[in-house]
């Protein structure tokens, strides 16, 4: 894991912003490769029951393992006018931030297309008009989704659905109105190493937290206890492996069809991470490439430990619902393992004092979790047998076809050999006993 570099001030506040020149020698504009037109800006989701989120969530996720990754550039693009790489940048009155979310995306050096994809919830503030002016002076490349009525509550996850929507690219990046990107090569790295690695789905680097308040950069996400480059979905759903929004450019599994699961009320980086680790690992590029601002009106930054515990919860009971009994022991361990440290983190000094209704929460959760993990870890243990004895069953069946189209000379010769080297006899007695 990389250590805080010591000019992060000089990181964070003194990177080149793009002008004018400098994004019109990027590719060819849109117009000239025969880009299409921007999407008609998607429709929110009028209050999604769970039940429709769900069996919309399994359909598309059936389909799209069907075609995974034999035919994914064809359902995803089909085309080559559409742009390389689609980043959605989610907004929610940052109007003091989000110029240097855009021209932290417009600096990156690059050699393909892109598109980046504003998605206000009607902001009451000036952010809109901020975002109109870089459409203006970026037309073809920067395209606006404006919500007419906020559908955001604590969370904003109807807006961000609707941004899955618009994302054409073989691949995209998600940026939150208030954090940006502080590497001009950070696109680049990324894409190249997803174009010759065709068994990871998404490519993840460091993150820096850095605060309003002026407090100095520190790092923030992947978790410096995980020291691993690669990320499996293992690591994803017990959360030992988490990267920040910022970080990570995923492949467009799901094209324009996303599964509704991402408007779900517990929808986050963790859970999207959940979500695609199903089709591929994820790599961690040792760099600092992204920042994460804290700020009194940033979602997370304004709830307490306690209420980010309890949504983090909430999002395992969900998700592990949507995706599915295959990963029922997986989820259920993890939600055994995080309860326990929720409910013994005050005693060791790492978490606040929950209050009794959210230790009843907890108690409940990793006593259920630990009901669920005995049955399905059964369930596989039992399923794993079947499998073996099966394959010990068709071996023995072609070992006894084989011994008896051997001619009789061969199988004195072999036995003679036997005598003579008594290793071959126990090889041979050893395999037997084994299948």
């Amino acid at each position: 894991m990389a250590s805080l570099p010591k000019q992060s001030y000089r990181l964070l506040e003194q990177y080149e912003m793009p002008t004018a020149e400098h994004a019109c020698s990027q590719p060819e504009s849109r117009k000239q490769l025969g880009m299409t037109n921007p999407l008609e800006n998607p429709l929110p989701l009028e209050s999604p029951t769970f039940f429709d989120l769900f069996t919309q969530t399994r359909s598309r996720m059936r389909e799209v393992r069907s075609q995974y990754p034999a035919r994914w550039r064809d359902v995803v693009s089909g085309t080559p006018a559409n742009p390389k790489v689609s980043i959605m940048v989610i907004t929610y009155n940052h109007e003091h931030y989000i110029r240097q979310a855009i021209d932290s995306i417009l600096m990156q050096e690059r050699d393909f297309e892109i598109e980046i994809n504003v998605i206000d919830d009607c902001s009451s503030d000036n952010t809109q008009r901020i975002a109109r002016e870089y459409q203006l002076r970026y037309p073809g490349v920067i395209h606006c989704y404006f919500n007419e009525r906020n559908v955001g509550h604590i969370a904003t996850q109807l807006n961000t659905l609707r941004g899955f929507q618009t994302l054409r690219g073989d691949y995209f990046a998600l940026l939150e109105g208030d954090d940006y990107w502080t590497d001009r090569n950070k696109l680049n790295e990324q894409v190249c190493f997803l174009d010759e690695h065709m068994e990871y789905v998404a490519c993840a680097h460091n993150t820096l937290k850095i605060y309003d308040d002026g407090r100095p950069p520190e790092h923030f996400l992947p978790f410096k206890t995980f020291n691993r480059e690669r990320a499996t979905i293992a690591d994803l759903v017990t959360m030992s492996g988490v990267y920040h929004l910022s970080s990570i450019v995923y492949r467009n599994v799901f094209g324009l069809n996303p599964p509704r699961c991402l408007a779900s009320p517990y929808s986050c980086e963790v859970t999207i991470n959940m979500l695609y680790g199903q089709f591929g690992d994820f790599y961690c590029i040792d760099k600092y490439m992204s920042a994460y601002r804290v700020h009194d009106s940033g979602v997370f930054s304004s709830r307490t430990t306690e209420n980010i515990w309890l949504f983090h919860l909430g999002g395992y009971r969900h998700f592990m619902i949507f995706l599915g009994w295959r990963y029922w022991a997986l989820f259920s361990r993890a939600v055994f393992g995080f309860s326990r440290y929720a409910l013994l983190a005050n005693r060791r000094s790492v978490g606040p004092r929950l209050t009794m209704k959210s230790k009843m929460i907890f108690v409940s959760h990793l006593l259920i979790a630990s009901m669920v993990y005995g049955i399905t870890g059964v369930t596989t243990i039992m399923g794993r047998q079947y499998v073996r004895g099966h394959i010990r069953t068709k071996l023995s069946m072609v070992y006894r076809r084989f011994l008896s189209i051997l001619p009789d000379r061969a199988i004195h010769r072999y036995l003679a050999a036997e005598l003579k080297i008594p290793i071959i006899r126990r090889l041979r007695l050893a395999c037997k006993r084994r299948f």
